[in-house]
């Protein structure tokens, strides 16, 4: 299979990258930002046990992930929000330090949490989460719940039970496309947190049962510009990438675009 357009599709806009040089199935067109070598997978270092230059290293790599994590979070939540979409916030009386311990804990507050409103062991609830330090140290969550029913603030926290609850709705933003940059500038910081503490396997947490935002692969020849109203354009950038070709990377545009959906 080969492409030189790719579309990805969420509740409220389109997103499309142009390639100069079509890219191919077997290419290996993407340098992982994330790969962690087998040296330090074996090692299982922290980021305090590596050098600086490690350290350096390690930063640039989570940057970028960061960023993309950032946009997929984005995606995810613009095409599973609804108007009893709401953000909510557990925090602990206990100064837990422990990321794993923590996680324990708030696996069991979800399974709870699904139990009263469903009644069923099955996972049904629908949520984004992720992970975040205090200035204590401590480790809280923020999470997205999607079709979620009005639950008492008391009801909340004796299932939580371990400490304080803020729970907001989001019916209130002036345009639902919105919401995905609005919460994810909450979530920005516990992304690098979850990255950098987890070794870049993951930075937010996600029900199975989400929508998944439509990607589309095309080879065509047909310009962007005869398609899209200069009006829906929300964004557009270009930017260098590499591709291989023959066995040698080269230089390859790509230019995208941010589109809103009437």
């Amino acid at each position: 299979m080969s492409y030189n357009r790719k579309i990805i599709r969420t509740s409220s806009y389109l997103e499309i990258w142009e390639y100069e040089h079509p890219i191919f199935s077997s290419d290996n067109t993407e340098i992982s930002d994330t790969h962690i070598s087998l040296k330090e997978k074996q090692k299982r270092r922290t980021f305090d046990e590596l050098s600086s230059d490690e350290q350096n290293e390690r930063l640039k790599r989570l940057s970028k992930t960061r960023k993309n994590s950032k946009w997929k979070l984005q995606r995810l939540i613009d095409t599973n929000f609804d108007n009893k979409t709401s953000f909510l916030t557990l925090t602990t009386k206990k100064n837990i330090k422990d990321r794993q311990e923590f996680n324990v804990l708030f696996d069991k507050f979800i399974k709870r949490l699904n139990y009263y409103i469903y009644k069923s062991k099955k996972r049904l609830i629908k949520y984004i989460a992720v992970l975040e330090r205090q200035k204590r140290g401590a480790w809280h969550a923020h999470i997205l719940l999607f079709s979620f029913p009005y639950i008492p603030h008391k009801i909340l926290l004796e299932i939580w039970g371990l400490g304080a609850v803020r729970i907001n709705k989001l019916d209130s933003l002036d345009d639902s496309s919105n919401a995905g940059r609005y919460v994810a500038k909450y979530m920005e910081k516990g992304i690098g947190q979850e990255l950098l503490d987890s070794l870049g396997k993951k930075s937010f947490y996600s029900s199975r049962n989400l929508k998944k935002p439509e990607e589309l692969k095309l080879l065509t020849k047909e310009k962007i510009e005869d398609l899209v109203k200069d009006d829906n354009v929300l964004y557009e950038s270009s930017y260098n990438s590499k591709v291989f070709r023959r066995g040698r990377l080269i230089d390859s545009r790509v230019n995208y675009k941010k589109i809103k959906i009437d």
